[in-house]
């Protein structure tokens, strides 16, 4: 019994090496950034491969804008190379400064979970290079591996989830407690509605 059940497991080791999915060079360069990004840094090896053959490569010259304040939103973007900045109109005509993102970082990550118009602005302020990964293809990584598509919305609700708790914090610090939770809990309703 010993001897069939070695034969079993080395045609088993057989197997696995035959068939083992080859990465290329690409897709490892891409797993290796991304396993850095913050909202990332939960996920299995597997769902980060599943993540990385689904991202797009994009370049964009200076001064280029990816999405504008407004637009409605299809997915996040991280920064490979280059500089980009995130800003927003509060008064008509005057620009306010909110980020100024460098390689590694993730932006735009609501708008891969709902039709959510974007926040900001996004214009690099050097040449850029970015990984776009859209909601099509979230849900085409749920539809052939779905471990790994759950991972994925559960590292970017996890890291959305503690967006929304920092931001109470923020604002109980300038405006009061009060004022934040009371805040917290109209947005709350509003979607609701």
């Amino acid at each position: 019994m010993s001897t069939f059940r070695n034969l079993v497991r080395a045609s088993g080791r057989v197997m696995r090496r035959l068939f083992r999915r080859r990465i290329d060079a690409r897709t490892q360069e891409i797993v290796d950034l991304v396993q850095q990004v913050p909202a990332f840094e939960h996920c299995s090896t597997g769902a980060l491969y599943a993540l990385a053959e689904a991202m797009h490569r994009r370049s964009y010259r200076r001064g280029e804008v990816l999405y504008y304040e407004g637009d409605p939103g299809l997915g996040l973007y991280v920064i490979e190379q280059g500089r980009i900045q995130l800003r927003s109109e509060a008064e008509p005509g005057v620009a306010k400064m909110l980020r100024d993102l460098r390689p590694g970082e993730a932006f735009g990550v609501l708008s891969i979970l709902g039709d959510f118009e974007r926040l900001e602005t996004a214009e690099t302020l050097t040449e850029a290079r970015v990984l776009g990964f859209f909601r099509p293809d979230l849900k085409n990584i749920i539809k052939r591996n779905p471990s790994a598509g759950a991972e994925i919305m559960m590292a970017l609700a996890r890291w959305i989830g503690g967006q929304h708790v920092e931001l109470v914090h923020v604002v109980s610090e300038q405006s009061g407690k009060d004022i934040a939770l009371q805040s917290y809990a109209d947005a709350a309703t509003a979607v609701s509605s």
